[in-house]
């Protein structure tokens, strides 16, 4: 500095600028190096046509003088809006060095945006399990990280202007590019954004295309110039049918061009009153379908019957097809080489009109049963695997087959499935089934952790009512409970309060629903301010959990009402619970908890340096367990020690740290009532 001032010289990754700073600064740089993401999928090797809208791309891009730049390709389904986005970066990619990312939402349901912002920050270098759990807090984070950087995000199908919002990076000179599948205009309010519609290929791009894809050595278009003429037109400038007529023509070198336009117009004209498609691509898709083997023709019939987006493992297909896995993976080559489907990474995709078109073919009806019995009962294994120790599967129905899963494979598989899980869910309410209960009790352990609000609430809430219908009142009420917390985690107390003392209404006198009800009831009281009423819940709970003899229900029970009793009661109750949770490495997370309680107490009771001992340890185990949430509630509670024994400088700088952490993670009611505090730090 050459002298005082408001600047700096030189370079540097980040910049802070304060009057003061108490506690720490929160960056949230990624926790290990990692490549380059180049994610984005290559341009076909045939891409034709289009030059005017790549132009209007990179002269929407250039246009913006700060970023990130939106560019928006509208058109028909299969019209070439993906191949074109993928040209354009192609061609443009070196001005996007510090990340390429990739999206297909492809129909998908809620949430689907917030999976895709886990896979962008995991693969930057963040570990999952120190990610935020709120979708917001996602946001921020991977806009934070890509602030000031050259990055290019892409987004095939979206349907809301919020999916795209809440992917978008950071300020600076990054480009987002979305392909239409839902109405986007608000987007040019939102973050002017430039659309741009794709033509149909012309007669002169279509024939070039055409010729690409054939090769040099192959003369049917020139010996045949009025046919494929005609084979064009048929086409329409459909740049999907183009492409499939063009892989028929290569495998069948022996056709002459005027047998496919036979074809094709027979097809045409027998579907032009009758398909949900346009009859040009249906009668090419038909077209493409009539030339495949038994094995690769059932294959793409079962895309046909996937509950899901069309974003499909292999090993729901080598079940539900009961082949060899080398024998599927030889069916989806033919289907890829026919340009049916795509791959992107392990996963195979079908667009929605090529899983329209299977659909109507008819004969795949049977793997509809199939994929419901391969995604629900391996939702059900992931789930146990996830959350052993819950029961309700096995309370609920004993006779339920639970196949055993490793953990980290279980909640990677619940992870990579969510859109599809959720999907299911929502045929199994639309259809009154009973199956969409054994979903909901099983996807907690995806919902809850990942704290997927709003997948945990419409789930649930389809579950209750599938339940109620059937008459299947205990069942309900789980799905009462499990839906209270996705009002509690929203800090929608009425809400909570309101579904959990329906829950305990139709819980079975005496049961451990009855008592999950009431805990769950008193948590919810005790949130809201409401200790008194709190206090009586939480000691009938108590008393529930003695007459039931389990030593963890106890433990939590114990845990739960120290957190309101009287002050000399509480420290009591929270010691005995921590020393059940101790000699049980799961439950180290529960003993930290109890910990912090009894060292809130201990401050109520006047004594601190119990109290400071035990938050200090609470603080310092939650922070080894990234628990992220209990992190912030443990410098709440040292703040409020702080300022019990008058230090409020030290209480400010707990306060202020908590509330970063809330800030960045999302946990708004708690950030909110430590800000209310630091007037009285001094803050």
């Amino acid at each position: 500095m050459a002298e005082p001032g408001n600047r700096f010289d030189g370079t540097a990754r980040f910049v802070v600028q304060a009057g003061a700073i108490h506690g720490d600064v929160h960056v949230h740089e990624p926790a290990r190096s990692v490549p380059v993401p180049f994610h984005v999928p290559p341009p076909s090797h045939h891409y034709t046509n289009n030059e005017r809208q790549l132009q209007e791309i990179t002269d929407a891009v250039r246009a913006r003088s700060a970023g990130p730049a939106f560019v928006v390709l509208q058109g028909p389904p299969g019209g070439g809006k993906s191949d074109t986005v993928y040209q354009w970066l192609a061609e443009h990619g070196e001005d996007y060095p510090d990340g390429q990312f990739y999206v297909s939402l492809a129909g998908d349901g809620a949430g689907a945006e917030t999976a895709a912002l886990r896979q962008f920050l995991v693969a930057v270098g963040y570990r999952p399990e120190e990610l935020p759990e709120h979708p917001h807090a996602l946001s921020g984070w991977f806009r934070s990280w890509s602030e000031g950087k050259r990055v290019a995000v892409v987004i095939d199908d979206a349907l809301t202007p919020a999916q795209v919002r809440a992917l978008q990076p950071g300020r600076g000179p990054s480009v987002v590019l979305v392909t239409e599948a839902g109405r986007l205009s608000g987007l040019r309010a939102a973050v002017d954004a430039e659309f741009v519609e794709l033509d149909p290929m012309s007669e002169e791009s279509a024939r070039l295309l055409l010729g690409r894809i054939l090769g040099p050595k192959d003369d049917r278009l020139d010996r045949e110039p009025e046919r494929t003429g005609e084979l064009v037109g048929l086409c329409e400038g459909h740049t999907l049918v183009l492409s499939v007529v063009g892989a028929l023509l290569a495998e069948y070198r022996q056709w002459p061009v005027a047998r496919l336009v036979r074809k094709l117009s027979d097809e045409a004209r027998q579907l032009r009153t009758l398909s949900e498609l346009e009859p040009k691509v249906r009668a090419g898709l038909n077209t493409a379908v009539d030339r495949l083997d038994d094995e690769a023709r059932q294959c793409y019939l079962a895309f046909g019957q996937h509950p899901g987006p069309g974003d499909v493992g292999p090993d729901a297909l080598v079940a539900v097809l009961g082949e060899d896995e080398d024998d599927v993976e030889d069916a989806l080559g033919r289907l890829l080489s026919a340009r049916l489907i795509r791959k992107s990474g392990d996963r195979y995709l079908a667009f929605r009109q090529v899983r329209a078109h299977a659909r109507g073919l008819g004969g795949g009806e049977r793997f509809r049963e199939g994929f419901e019995d391969f995604y629900l009962h391996h939702a059900i294994a992931a789930g146990h695997a996830v959350m052993p120790g819950r029961g309700w599967l096995e309370e609920f129905w004993p006779d339920l087959r639970i196949a055993p899963m490793p953990r980290e494979e279980a909640e990677n598989w619940l992870d990579a499935e969510r859109g599809t899980l959720r999907a299911l869910a929502e045929r199994f309410h639309s259809e009154g089934r009973e199956e969409i209960c054994q979903l909901a009790v099983a996807l907690w352990s995806l919902h809850e952790p990942r704290k997927h609000i709003g997948d945990m609430d419409e789930v649930n809430e389809w579950a209750a009512e599938v339940a109620r219908s059937r008459g299947l009142l205990q069942v309900e009420g789980l799905a009462l409970v499990q839906r209270g917390f996705a009002f509690r985690h929203r800090g929608e107390w009425d809400k909570a309060v309101e579904v959990f003392r329906r829950a305990r209404e139709i819980a079975a006198p005496g049961s451990e629903l009855a008592a999950t009800a009431v805990e769950s009831l008193g948590l919810a009281l005790r949130e809201d301010g409401r200790h008194a009423d709190a206090l009586s819940l939480l000691r009938e709970n108590l008393a529930m959990a003695e007459s039931f003899g389990k030593a963890r229900r106890l433990a939590l029970a114990r845990m739960h009402l120290g957190s309101v009793a009287p002050v000399d009661e509480a420290v009591e109750l929270e010691t005995a619970a921590m020393r059940a949770f101790a000699p049980v490495d799961s439950d180290r997370a529960n003993e930290l908890k109890a910990r912090t309680w009894r060292g809130k107490r201990l401050t109520e009771r006047g004594d601190f340096d119990a109290a400071a001992t035990d938050l200090q340890l609470a603080l310092e185990g939650m922070r080894e367990l990234d628990r992220h949430v209990d992190v912030a509630i443990a410098l709440d509670a040292l703040g409020d020690l702080a300022l019990a024994t008058g230090a409020p400088e030290q209480a400010g700088q707990c306060f202020t740290g908590g509330i970063a952490i809330c800030r960045s993670r999302g946990f708004n009611e708690l950030g909110e009532r430590m800000r209310a505090k630091l007037p009285r730090s001094g803050q």
